[in-house]
């Protein structure tokens, strides 16, 4: 009786010399094409490589059983062929069609949950194939036997295969995709990730929830990105019955239109929604590009319609009882000294009183203790400052660049041309500085010429003194500031 290892061995060498190179070959492309595969993973050729590299392995295991073995060793030949036959069905299924025709070339999103069903159906038709034709075992009466099992273990796992049809459907029926804003009950986050069990979310504070598919299936689902991807968001403010209402609509459009994170389409509106005993109130309603800018677009909002109700003379009503407390005390105008301040910076230079009485309305005073960093190199910041009293120093890590005393301001770069801050600031005494933001200026900026002679003055020089360090013309770098300063004001 010979073993198996001497039969083998036997059959190779009565083979012909060219069905072992053939073998060979097949062999070693399919070696080949494994190591491409690993190596352009990311590059759409990827699934060709994987299907092919399981033709090949067929092709090699058909001529070994048909030229070199002979009828040798059918069984275990048998399952290879069925093994094989499997991943390139799954090759051809995940990497081909999903992989590069609906994910590279159709641009779709691909139906992992579908895929993987199609998978499990093709594995369980070889599995039963490969039963049939090696053990010679009856399928369907193994299937009907198994009956009562299949009964207990569905019972058991009632909730699980629950999930596992919602999945499925939700992949059929789309109600949502990856990246799409939902809300399911009292979760609301973007969708990570669909798999047969379970739903991914990331919400707004990027926490994960994990909510089960048979729940998505129970509870109200609302799709926050559907049918259109821009967002609803509403303000509501009230103004004084006095004021005019095409007045309070007008400003409200303006401030509306000048908002960085405000869509243009569906364009936003502003209606009268209510006019009560001492108020009216007014809604603006408007489209966000993306739902996680919702909160932020709000705050715009409401912080531009509270700087231009102050511009126009527009007071915001307040109750009976604190209305009277402010015919009392009345809100003092800015002091003459604080006008002179603001008048001396470069900026300001050559406005209007009235003009820099409004600003000055709007400014904040902050003050510093000696050691305290004002700005940090860095940072990002929608502010200017001026200093009242007191000195700073301006620092790059330890050397220091410049001192500053009263009637200096810094920080207008960030201001105008939002870019990073590019040195410390510290107070090098007991300091105060008038804070002025990226809100207050725009109020005074609109056709003003005088100040926009200032700014185009500022940006020469700051050209000028970074010229080299740049390595660009005189020109290109002023036009990049004015480009930077031109998106954030217009």
């Amino acid at each position: 009786m010979e073993y198996p290892l001497t039969q083998a061995m036997n059959a190779f060498s009565q083979a012909s010399v060219s069905a072992l190179v053939s073998i060979a070959a097949l062999a070693t492309l399919s070696v080949a094409m494994h190591l491409l595969q690993l190596r352009y993973s990311d590059k759409g050729a990827a699934g060709a490589l994987s299907l092919g590299k399981w033709l090949a392995a067929l092709g090699a295991l058909r001529l070994l059983e048909s030229r070199v073995l002979l009828g040798l060793f059918q069984a275990p030949v048998s399952a290879l062929y069925v093994l094989l036959a499997w991943l390139a069905f799954r090759a051809f299924l995940h990497d081909v069609y999903g992989g590069m025709y609906m994910a590279r070339i159709k641009g779709r999103p691909v139906n992992k949950i579908l895929l993987s069903l199609i998978s499990f159906l093709g594995m369980v038709a070889l599995a039963g194939l490969g039963l049939h034709g090696i053990l010679g075992v009856d399928v369907g009466s193994l299937m009907t036997s198994s009956a009562i099992l299949t009964a207990v273990v569905g019972l058991s796992m009632q909730d699980t295969i629950g999930s596992l049809f919602s999945g499925l459907l939700i992949q059929t029926e789309k109600p949502f995709q990856v990246g799409d804003w939902i809300k399911v009950g009292d979760q609301e986050g973007q969708v990570a990730e669909i798999t047969w069990r379970y739903t991914k979310l990331v919400t707004f504070t990027q926490n994960q929830v994990l909510i089960p598919n048979n729940a998505i299936a129970k509870e109200r689902l609302q799709n926050i990105s559907q049918p259109i991807p821009q967002v609803n968001a509403v303000v509501s403010l009230p103004a004084p019955l006095h004021a005019p209402p095409v007045k309070v609509m007008s400003a409200l459009e303006d401030v509306l239109r000048r908002s960085r994170l405000v869509a243009p389409l569906p364009a936003p509106r502003v209606r009268l929604a209510e006019i009560g005993q001492d108020h009216m109130v007014f809604r603006a309603v408007f489209y966000v590009a993306d739902y996680e800018d919702t909160v932020a677009a709000r705050s715009e909002v409401l912080a531009g319609a509270w700087y231009e109700f102050r511009k126009l003379g527009i007071e915001f009503p307040a109750p009976r009882r604190v209305m009277l407390q402010e015919q009392e005390h009345p809100c003092p105008h800015p002091s003459a000294d604080l006008v002179k301040l603001l008048g001396g910076a470069g900026l300001f230079a050559g406005m209007h009183a009235s003009e820099l009485e409004l600003l000055a309305q709007f400014a904040g005073m902050r003050a510093y203790l000696p050691g305290a960093f004002i700005v940090t190199r860095g940072q990002s910041g929608t502010t200017m400052f001026i200093i009242a009293d007191g000195a700073v120093s301006v620092r790059v890590g330890e050397k220091e660049l410049a001192k500053l005393g009263q009637g200096d301001m810094f920080g207008e770069m960030a201001l105008l041309t939002g870019e990073p801050r590019t040195a410390d600031v510290v107070a090098t005494q007991n300091t105060t500085c008038l804070e002025i933001d990226r809100e207050a200026f725009r109020t005074v900026l609109e056709h003003n010429q005088m100040l926009m002679d200032n700014i185009t003055r500022i940006f020469k020089a700051r050209e000028q003194a970074n010229r080299k360090d740049l390595g660009s013309s005189e020109e290109a770098a002023e036009e990049g500031l004015f480009e930077r300063f031109r998106k954030i004001f217009w």
